[in-house]
Order: C-alpha cells, then structure tokens, then sequence
C-alpha cells in the first residue's frame, strides 16, 4: 500500500460493499453550561428582502420528488458557481490551485444527449465522455439510494496532488475544503430554481471511480443528485 500519507487517507476512508459503517449513535452538539453573557438573535428572515436570504431560508437537502427533466438552462445555472469567471471561480480555492474536478451524469436534461460528461469551467462548457447511463450500476455505487426521479447526478472529483504541489500535505485538507465550498453554492444554485438536490457524500468509492473512469490519483469527493 502506498505511505504517502495523504494518498492513504483516501485508501483507508473509501468504502467498499464489504465494509460496514459504525452508526452509532448521533454525538452531542458542543454546549457552554456556564457562559459569561448570551445574545439571542433577531428570528431568521424566510421572506422579503434580497432573493438569496429567501432561497437560503429554503435551503435543504432534498430528493427528487418528480420524474421530469431539467431545462438547459437550469444545468447552466447551477453549474454557476462552478463555472471560470475572470479566471477565478465563484469559491475559495488556496493558492488557486483549483484541485476540484466536475463531471455529469445526464439522464434527463431537455436538448443534451444522456451520458456522461466533464464540465470545463473556462468555456461553461460539457464535453461528452460516454453515451449511456448505466442506472443498475450508478443505483449499487450509491449504496441503494433511488435514481429514478433524478434528472442527472453531478459528481464532484480532487485531484488533491495539485493543492499538494503548493502546500504539502496541508494541501489534502484543503482540497476536501473545496469540494464543501463548491457542494454548498450549487445546492444553493439549485434551491434558488425550486430544484431538488441531494449530495450523496456516503458511496462506493471504486465503483463511483470505475464508472466516471478517473485515472489514478483523481478521487470522488460528492454526488448531487438533481431534478424537480
């Protein structure tokens, strides 16, 4: 097995079908018993004022409730945040070494072939890698969950030896920052459209890396599934 520390952290933390994960039970939130002062805050604003505060209040995790397609315009706007922008995309990447790859699974997108795609963020572009979905196989790599609603899956994949050129090992932490920074503005883009997302952060990692055919040292990080 590779030493490298950070290669075999992504080693020892991938699951395969024959693992099982712990489930215990949930740990407690951190509490300050005594604290010197508390400040209760204004309530929460769900309605009025700048359009992201409302999409912020609707803001959830959630599955595809109907099994319609997506407009062209709908994956464009949520890839947004994703997308180059003056060269720099719409999240922090340290030392803008940008380790965070995007690839698309399209199973029902108006006007796109189904397939799978890279997403290349200078041009706001997809580029068709492979042309058939394979449903059984994506339903088995996500451990179970339903794909049947869902318009299409957008995985988001580190190549981590990019931050790791700039920074050494702290660059693995950071990768795994990015993936949360870009995770979070897309499920946000999609809340914004009325859009169900869902990130899929418990998987099988080989079989997520078989099906998108990422050479070694690219891992799978999330999968969003998106729809209506």
């Amino acid at each position: 097995m590779d030493k490298h520390p950070g290669k075999l952290f992504y080693r020892l933390s991938r699951l395969t079908p024959e693992d099982q994960l712990p489930l215990k039970r949930k740990p407690r939130a951190k509490v300050y018993a005594n604290p010197l002062e508390t400040q209760a805050l204004p309530p929460l604003r769900g309605e009025g004022g700048p359009p992201l505060f409302r999409a912020l209040a609707r803001l959830w995790p959630a599955l595809p409730e109907v099994g319609s397609a997506l407009t062209l315009n709908d994956l464009s706007q949520v890839l947004l945040p994703l997308a180059e922008r003056g060269g720099a995309r719409g999240f922090p990447s340290a030392g803008e070494a940008y380790p965070l790859e995007a690839y698309l699974v399209v199973r029902r997108v108006e006007g796109v072939f189904p397939g799978l795609y890279h997403y290349f963020p200078k041009e706001h572009q997809l580029f068709q890698l492979g042309g058939k979905v394979e449903d059984e196989a994506w339903n088995e790599a996500l451990m179970g969950l339903s794909l049947e609603r869902a318009a299409a899956l957008l995985v988001l994949t580190l190549v981590p030896e990019r931050s790791e050129a700039l920074f050494g090992l702290r660059g693995y932490r950071y990768a795994l920052l990015e993936a949360g920074y870009a995770a979070g503005l897309v499920l946000l883009a999609a809340t914004g459209q009325g859009l169900g997302a869902y990130p899929a952060e418990t998987f099988y990692d080989e079989a997520v890396a078989r099906l998108l055919r990422l050479p070694e040292g690219e891992y799978p990080a999330v999968v969003v599934i998106l729809g209506r």
